[in-house]
């Protein structure tokens, strides 16, 4: 993983797969009332290019306590 700080991009590369992806922060809604977004990387999906379109609506992540 790579993170451009001043463009808000992070970009991915995978063991499994030789696609390079990236995220485009800027085109993401981090306000309150956004939902619980994610990448879903279950079953081998596999992504190229800029994914924050990809992201889907998903449950808050619960934390397990110490």
């Amino acid at each position: 993983m790579v993170a451009d700080q001043k463009k808000m991009v992070y970009y991915f590369e995978t063991a499994l797969t030789p696609n390079t992806f990236w995220v485009d922060l800027k085109k993401i809604d981090f306000s309150e009332k956004a939902s619980v977004r994610k990448l879903d990387l279950s079953n081998d999906k596999t992504y190229s290019g800029e994914t924050s379109a990809e992201f889907v609506v998903s449950k808050p992540f619960k934390f397990i306590g110490l």
